[in-house]
């Protein structure tokens, strides 16, 4: 007889501590974009973020929301500390319905999962080779 495991729990903050994130169990997926906007949004190279259901996070402390899709998107919205601007969360709207997304470095866990994909690889720094075992698509094409 096999003993039930407890699930996966995980918590997140912003460099200051104001904005946490407690999770429950593992990402729905986990995937990496090297598009432009995720390049200026992140301020890195790339974006690489985990996807989980949303009534497995739980989110504690003031966030800013930015509408990157405009005003008439508003179920696309990025948030972050307004106190420092980092601890990145995401919803994607129609795209990834009943999920939020967290930026991966927020967990600071060196064993995080590696992204099942990255999306625009073609857009990356040329100086960026591709690893191992991670499908690349050349846009969002997945």
């Amino acid at each position: 007889m096999t003993t039930p495991t407890e699930p996966t729990f995980r918590t997140a903050q912003c460099d200051c501590g104001q904005l946490r994130f407690a999770v429950r169990g593992d990402p729905v997926h986990v995937h990496a974009c090297t598009c432009t906007q995720c390049q200026r949004s992140s301020g890195a190279v790339m974006s690489y973020s985990a996807w989980f259901p949303e009534d497995a996070v739980q989110i504690t402390g003031d966030y800013t929301v930015h509408h990157h899709c405009g005003p008439d998107v508003l179920d696309r919205y990025r948030g972050f500390c307004p106190l420092c601007g980092t601890g990145h969360f995401f919803r994607s709207g129609a795209s990834f319905p009943d999920t939020i997304a967290i930026t991966a470095g927020t967990f600071a866990q060196p064993d995080f999962p590696v992204p099942d994909f990255i999306l625009y690889w073609a857009d990356r720094p040329a100086w960026i080779g591709a690893p191992a075992d991670v499908q690349l698509y050349d846009a969002d094409d997945t």
